[in-house]
This record gives structure tokens, C-alpha cells and sequence, in this order.
């Protein structure tokens, strides 16, 4: 019987040389990094978050230079969704037509849920609506960056010309009374904190996304880690952070509206 099962997992090697390559390809394999790298922006985001609504309630003044680190969290950000389309992308390259059924499925979803957002804060924040926030910005980058996805490690000249492009409009192409496109493409007023409390466009952060694909082709070519990395599963801390880093949306559409309803209430009473 022992023998059966030696020659049995010997055919099964000759047939399957580097069993792990097999796994890796798998639909279900994760990177655990890059779960844990968002978690650690989901926490660094709800920190910001909490101390600007600490200052909104009027029970902290806001450090402004502290808050100024926020730009940190939508960089990580961007750079994940990139990072993860080109992963996404290189897991099912056999399968090019359901991958970018997917990734408009995806896209579209993000993109609805910021749509949410805009009914939602023009009915309790007429003042500061979000006209064009994150998740608008996101599920929009999704969409646009699928054709970009053949170009591989080459979208970093793209990445370049946006983010460059992205920057120049902001600080010199200022529209007093910009419609929505203008407003996705970056075209806004001088003021526009004043005008909403999220507000990202398509430039330069569809940039920021390109450039997050290209360094997804170049850590996880072929889909595998191309860097040496301990075994971080095996640490509870990382499990933590890689559970928030796979419910990061979730996350991102409770946590503000938990937290400002329970600083709403210790105001009141």
C-alpha cells in the first residue's frame, strides 16, 4: 500500500514539477502584503478622520499640519487598486473577456456606492456636498485603467504624464462654476475644500493608479512574489490588520458615520 502512494506522488510530481506554481496561479491565492499594507491605511485613515471630526463637533481644535498627512492614505490607496488590477489581471490572463467583466463589475460598484454618498451628504451636509469624492474617483480609475493593463510595467510613463498633467491643472486651470465632468477631470474652484469635504479626480490619481499597476508587474510578474518575504500569516498582529485590509470598503463607508454619530451624541447630552 506504502508503495502505491509513493508512485502515486511520484507521477503527480513529474506531472507537476514546482507543485506551489499550480497554487500560486490559483484564483483564490492573496498576497497577504498587500491586505495588510491596506489595513494599515484603513487605521491611519480613521485616525485622521476622528480628529477632523473632533474638530467639526467643536471638542478639539484640529491640528492642521497633522491633518495635512492625510494626503499619505489615498497615495497607499490608489497605489493598492493598481497594485491589485494588475495581480487580478496576471491571475487570469487565459481568461482576458471574464477579467474585464469583472473589472467593470468592480469599477461600477465602487462607482455606485460614491453616488451613494452624494445623495447622502446633499441631504445632511447641503453646505459641503460630495460632489466627486474617493470611491467616485476609484471606481472610475477601475474602469479606465482596464485597457491599460496590457501595457504591464510600461504605464509608468503614463503614470508620469497624469500625474503631471493632474498637478498643472490644479494649480493653475481653476473654474469658478465647474460642472461635474470638469469636476472629475480636475477642473475646479480655487476654493474647493470650502465647495465639498472629499473631493479627487481623475487627475492625477489615475495616474497614481497606472503607476500602482506598473509595480504590480514588476513585484508580481507572472504572478509571483518576486521578493523574499517571512511567512506573515503566522503572526497575529498581521491577521488583524489583513482582516481590515480585505473589508477595507466596508470599513470606509461605516466608520465615519459610526463616528460622528457617537461624538453627535456625547455633544448633545
Amino acid at each position: 500500500m506504502i508503495t502505491i502512494i509513493r508512485r502515486e506522488k511520484e507521477k503527480e510530481n513529474t506531472m507537476n514539477p514546482n507543485p506551489e506554481t499550480k497554487t500560486e496561479k490559483g484564483p483564490s491565492i492573496r498576497f497577504i502584503e498587500l491586505d495588510i499594507l491596506r489595513g494599515c491605511a484603513i487605521i491611519f485613515m480613521i485616525t485622521l478622520h476622528l480628529f477632523w471630526d473632533l474638530d467639526y463637533f467643536g471638542i478639539l481644535p484640529l491640528n492642521k499640519n497633522f491633518y495635512s498627512l492625510n494626503i499619505i492614505v489615498p497615495v497607499m490607496f490608489f497605489l493598492l487598486v493598481g497594485i491589485c488590477q494588475a495581480v487580478n489581471n496576471n491571475r487570469y490572463q487565459s481568461q482576458p473577456k471574464k477579467m474585464y467583466l469583472r473589472t467593470m463589475q468592480r469599477g461600477l460598484w465602487v462607482l455606485n456606492l460614491g453616488m451613494l454618498l452624494t445623495l447622502l451628504t446633499t441631504v445632511f451636509l447641503p453646505d459641503r456636498p460630495i460632489m466627486f469624492g474617493v470611491l467616485h474617483c476609484i471606481g472610475c480609475c477601475i474602469i479606465i485603467s482596464a485597457p491599460f493593463l496590457r501595457f504591464k510595467s510600461k504605464n509608468i510613463l503614463f503614470a508620469v504624464m497624469l500625474i503631471t498633467a493632474g498637478v498643472l491643472i490644479g494649480l493653475y486651470s481653476t473654474v469658478e462654476n465647474p460642472n461635474i465632468l470638469q469636476l472629475a477631470i480636475g477642473f475646479h474652484q480655487s476654493s474647493i475644500t470650502q465647495h465639498t469635504i472629499d473631493y479627487f479626480p481623475i487627475l492625477p490619481w489615475l495616474g497614481v493608479c497606472l503607476l500602482g499597476i506598473a509595480l504590480g508587474n514588476i513585484l508580481y510578474k507572472d504572478n509571483k512574489r518576486r521578493y523574499s518575504l517571512p511567512d506573515l500569516s503566522k503572526y497575529k498582529p498581521t491577521k488583524i490588520f489583513s482582516w481590515l485590509g480585505q473589508h477595507s470598503l466596508a470599513i470606509y463607508l461605516l466608520h465615519q458615520p459610526i463616528i460622528a454619530g457617537i461624538l453627535f451624541l456625547v455633544v448633545k447630552l
